[in-house]
């Protein structure tokens, strides 16, 4: 029996960003990580899939931060969990037409903005966000 080791190191499933000060922001050609993990005292996160290599899955962005929110934008075809919580700041989604937009959550000063109506069996992106001033704001096209 012969044993051989890879040489590749896999891609990690995970990406974390912690920071006191400071943003997460990736836009342009980049490889997304099925799931996006931002925590920071002050600071958002930008996140611009649109041409971004994505996983065969869903992504998914877990956003904490005392001050910041999250904008995000995603391609045609695109399937995401979002889950947020801010005590200061909101989530702005961009979305391609046809997409299903899913919010819930909680957010004691702010609105959420209604689902956007997408297409029987087409991508959905779910938002979970959570704050105390802020909301969330969806919207079509980049």
């Amino acid at each position: 029996m012969e044993i051989t080791k890879s040489t590749s190191t896999p891609a990690r499933r995970t990406e974390w960003s912690l920071a006191l000060l400071g943003g997460l922001k990736h836009q342009g050609e980049f490889a997304a990580r099925e799931r996006t993990v931002h925590v920071a005292a002050v600071g958002g996160a930008k996140l611009d899939h649109t041409d971004a290599e994505l996983p065969a899955g869903p992504t998914h962005l877990v956003k904490a931060a005392l001050v910041g929110g999250a904008e995000l934008a995603y391609p045609e075809g695109a399937s995401a969990e979002v889950d947020a919580f801010s005590l200061f700041g909101g989530v702005d989604l961009a979305v391609p037409a046809g997409t299903t937009v899913e919010v819930s959550g909680f957010s004691l000063l702010g609105g959420r903005s209604k689902g956007i109506a997408g297409e029987p069996g087409g991508p959905v992106v779910k938002v979970r966000s959570y704050s105390l001033v802020g909301g969330v704001k969806v919207r079509q096209g980049r």
